[in-house]
């Protein structure tokens, strides 16, 4: 049984995984265009039969978009986005933090897990996957 790298689970034009992730692009892009014709946090909650759903802030905020509701959606008919928007509705939550962009750390190996995969590494016939190896074994934890 081989194992697809995520790249290739998520490129699958008919992979549940897929449709996902170009929704997700579509309503990021639909949150740049709107935030392009309205400055400010402004944040894309949903998209659903043409209401795009928009959280905002604060008020003074929400306000400036219900003013600029038909220019915002004369601007996404324009751009001819993906999802047609003839309606939005607008939510103001103060206390709405988007969620964070998860943080990468690295997380260092023992010196027996390093020794074990540089030794491991000299026998595999891949030169990415065998520079990568060493690589992985290069972060040692330190010793306590």
């Amino acid at each position: 049984m081989a194992f697809k790298q995520s790249g290739q689970i998520l490129s699958q034009a008919k992979g549940t995984l897929h449709r996902l992730l170009v929704r997700t692009d579509d309503l990021i892009l639909l949150q740049r265009l709107v935030r392009k014709v309205v400055a400010g946090d402004i944040f894309v909650a949903s998209l659903d039969q043409g209401q795009l759903h928009l959280i905002t802030p604060s008020a003074a905020l929400a306000t400036r978009l219900k003013y600029s509701q038909k220019t915002v959606i004369a601007s996404l008919i324009q751009r001819k986005n993906p999802y047609p928007v003839d309606s939005m509705k607008i939510s103001v939550r103060p206390d709405y933090i988007p969620p964070a962009k998860p943080e990468r750390h690295t997380t260092p190996v023992s010196q027996a897990n390093a020794e074990h995969i540089a030794e491991t590494a000299q026998y595999i016939e891949d030169e990415a996957l065998r520079k990568a190896l060493f690589r992985l074994s290069n972060h040692v934890k330190p010793s306590s």
